[in-house]
């Protein structure tokens, strides 16, 4: 993610510029004219009067005709304000500067200075009101006490000579008030110049604040916020129809996988720009997150108006994106709400929205779904699961539950299963064949999968280093997470993360996984058996597959599924079949040497029975039902407890 910290303050001071300066350009706009006047009338009045001095009649119709041509400036030209006051301050400070000169230093002795020091400095507020207009408040303290320090001189050397020459005390006097007044005005104007340069700063900040807490930083585009902003602002000025598309990218997480974040960032901007292309004038575009963007359709004539919008963004996605150098193509999944038909609430618009999107993804993706009425429940479920079930992958929540394995013949614990668990806050306890499906159509199920990997390896890692001896672990692996790139990697970085001997973890994979590409499979899990890693084929009997492909696969251990172990005692299921098929199962893998596990043995009856048949493994409630880490560490030492000799000296479970 960038950091657009100076940027964005830059951004901000501009903007905070920008609508200063116009402000003060139309209050000068405004007077400038009325000094103008001030300045020709003063010089048409001291003409009629009889009493005027040279210096006035010189000055006032010059500086009248330069406010003037100011004017015309401020009216004409949109340049920066700054100059045109730095001018105006210096050319009205060296005016009445040299007026002040010219009274006490030039004037005729004869004549009394105070009646034009009066006619003349009541005008002397207009450098300090200027000196505020200035938007750099440093340079309007500067020209401000400049002139102050400047007055202050001549006045001083008056009042030296006049102690000198011991000419006019009252003039003195004046000048006394005069610079009192300057000073006054002076210390004002700073404290006036200093609370601007704070509010200013402080509008700065608040204008930077507001526009990051509602932008998304990767992409420029509004965020979550500012969208929400948008449609309240929409709903509460009545702006007719318009339409809340929400777009959402097939396999985004596969190429985030795969190119790192850094790729995935840089995609995102792309498809930023690209959206940003196919959006009209009027309509608003946001990051809604992660890989789900939302553009508002505005003024819309038909419906037709936001499908429209939806085609062109298909459109331009579909073309393929270069991602340092990788060539990435992206499908889309869009949803379309409308207001006011389907709601007339912000929150509702997008959920509608986003459930109608989920809709194209629960039909095969890639293609645009109008809001159909209310969600269905199951279906507002699922998308609500998934949404959640990201989040608890992100934030660690889901556990792991640990069925033991046992020796059909000794009741021996020889390992155990991993079995991810997921205790949603509001659905309670979700079935793993529910979110892991979810995961499975969402593209989760490579991270779901890696991390129970790791938090089994860690847990069966963590009893051995209590004391108790090596007890194989075992984790289910998804078809996705099998076929993803990065799986043989990961497997190893689960070992030596945690220190786990390769010996003590055991892959099991479903029938459908191995018999899909028979060669390549093979190839994969004669690696992983080449490191020591045990595979399992778990419900085997349920699939396809030939009990041939046993002799050809490179795997320790076969599972059979509950189905057939369920029938073994039900004379209503068939056990004939089920008892004969076993009874296969078990002798071809006698001959090849495989272990086999009977899976989901509750009845005594169904023990006794695979004992005689030749099976060496169980697993099952007749045993023992999956467990909390806690509480089968209890289990393991009460059941050291009660049969100290059964396993020998070895130790049972420790705390992990």
């Amino acid at each position: 993610m960038n950091a657009p910290d100076r940027r964005g303050t830059h951004e901000g001071v501009s903007r905070v510029d920008l609508v200063y300066n116009a402000k003060w350009r139309r209050t000068l706009v405004a007077t400038v004219p009325l000094g103008a006047l001030a300045f020709l009338l003063a010089w048409f009045l001291e003409r009629w009067s009889g009493e005027a001095t040279t210096f006035d009649l010189i000055t006032y119709p010059v500086f009248g005709v330069c406010l003037i041509v100011l004017e015309v400036f401020l009216l004409l030209s949109r340049r920066s304000l700054r100059p045109l006051v730095i001018t105006t301050v210096g050319a009205v400070g060296a005016y009445f500067i040299s007026k002040l000169y010219w009274i006490l230093f030039v004037l005729p002795p004869d004549v009394d200075p105070r009646g034009q020091m009066t006619e003349n400095f009541f005008w002397v507020p207009v450098i300090y009101l200027l000196s505020f207009v200035l938007p750099d408040s440093r340079l309007g303290r500067q020209l401000s006490l400049a002139y102050t320090g400047v007055v202050l001189v001549i006045s001083l050397a008056y009042c030296v000579k006049s102690a000198i020459l011991g000419q006019n005390w009252t003039v003195v006097y004046a000048l006394v008030q005069m610079n009192l007044a300057n000073s006054v005005l002076f210390a004002l104007t700073s404290s006036f110049i200093l609370f601007k340069e704070e509010y200013t700063r402080s509008q700065t900040r608040l204008a930077v604040v507001e526009k990051y807490a509602n932008t998304d930083h990767l992409t420029g585009l509004p965020n979550r916020l500012g969208l929400k902003l948008d449609l309240e602002r929409r709903l509460a000025g009545g702006d007719g129809r318009f339409a809340v598309l929400f777009i959402d990218f097939d396999g985004f997480k596969v190429v985030n996988d795969s190119l790192g974040h850094a790729g995935g960032d840089k995609l995102l901007e792309q498809v930023a720009s690209r959206l940003k292309s196919v959006t009209r004038g009027d309509d608003f575009i946001a990051r809604f997150s992660g890989d789900e963007f939302v553009i508002v359709v505005d003024s819309l004539a038909t419906t037709n108006s936001a499908t429209s919008v939806a085609n062109r963004a298909m459109a331009a996605l579909a073309q393929p994106f270069d991602i340092q150098g990788n060539y990435i193509t992206l499908s889309a999944s869009i949803g379309i709400s409308f207001y006011p038909n389907d709601s007339i609430d912000a929150e509702t618009l997008i959920r509608y929205a986003d459930s109608a999107m989920y809709r194209v993804k629960r039909s095969g993706k890639n293609g645009i779904q109008h809001y159909m009425g209310e969600p269905e429940e199951a279906l507002e479920r699922q998308r609500l699961l998934e949404r959640d079930l990201r989040a608890a992958i992100e934030e660690r929540s889901l556990t792991i539950d640990y069925q033991p394995l046992h020796d059909l013949s000794t009741g021996e614990i020889l390992g155990f299963e991993a079995l991810v668990r997921w205790k949603h806050p509001k659905w309670g306890q979700v079935e793993p064949t529910e979110f892991i499906e979810i995961a499975e159509q969402s593209g989760l199920i490579v991270a779901l999968g890696s991390w129970v990997l790791n938090e089994a390896c860690r847990r069966a890692a963590a009893w051995q280093r209590s004391g108790a001896e090596p007890l194989r672990v075992s984790v289910n692996v998804s078809p996705l997470q099998f076929t993803h790139p990065g799986f043989f990697d990961t497997v190893l970085a689960a070992l030596q993360a945690n220190l786990l001997p390769p010996e003590c973890l055991e892959l099991e994979l479903t029938e459908s996984i191995v018999m899909k590409e028979v060669e390549s499979v093979s190839a994969t899990l004669a690696r992983l058996q080449r490191h020591g890693i045990r595979i399992a084929i778990d419900d085997f009997g349920t699939g396809y597959s030939s009990l041939a492909y046993l002799r050809d696969l490179p795997i320790n251990t076969v599972k059979i599924d509950r189905t057939f172990i369920n029938d073994l005692v039900s004379p209503i299921r068939g056990p004939r079949f089920a008892h004969a098929l076993v009874e296969a199962i078990i002798r071809l893998a006698a001959h090849l040497e495989l272990d086999v596990v009977a899976e989901g043995i509750e009845e005594k009856a169904q023990a006794d029975l695979l004992k005689e048949l030749g099976c060496g493994l169980a697993q099952g409630f007749h045993y023992s039902q999956p467990m909390e880490p806690r509480e089968l560490e209890a289990f393991m030492q009460a059941r050291e407890a009660n049969s100290p000799g059964e396993r020998g000296s070895r130790p049972p479970l420790g705390p992990s």
